[in-house]
């Protein structure tokens, strides 16, 4: 006991399970690491080396989709602000439900695309979906750093 009458005790348990671990640390270790951890911290920092380097390297397309309304193998689209696309670019035409249609372009105006589907499909309103270049798949994936 103490003069402020509290009592203390020993971290004998700590000291005991401290030394046993630090037998055959290198100099500076307080616990040795089993072998395993280090390898594996090596391999994960070598795994995210290459997963950097392959999405600033690697690209996905880009498309822009456009307000359209299909009729049998005809496909009309309102071009807003997007770039058209020239005649023979290949596009696909995606209706409310979902599923999606090939289809080539065939003629381009100031304020209008025409494509033509590659099968004909029910009358409905959907989206042309248009090439529009490429993007790294890093910018896609961390949009606030590029």
């Amino acid at each position: 006991m103490t003069d402020d009458d509290e009592v203390r005790y020993e971290a004998v348990f700590r000291e005991r399970w401290r030394d046993r671990k630090s037998e055959g640390a290198r100099p500076g270790e307080l616990i040795r690491q089993p072998r395993w951890i280090d390898v594996g911290l090596v391999a994960l920092g070598i795994l995210l080396a290459a997963g950097a380097v392959a999405a600033g390297t690697m690209t996905t397309a880009r498309t822009v989709a456009l307000p359209a309304v299909a009729q049998g193998t005809s496909v009309s689209a309102v071009l807003a602000d997007a770039a058209a696309p020239a005649p023979g670019t290949p596009v696909q035409f995606r209706d409310e439900s979902g599923t999606t249609f090939d289809a080539v372009v065939v003629g381009t105006s100031a304020a209008e695309v025409t494509a033509e589907l590659t099968q004909s499909g029910p009358a409905s309103a959907g989206k042309l979906l248009v090439p529009a270049g490429r993007q790294r798949l890093i910018s896609l994936l961390l949009p606030r750093l590029w």
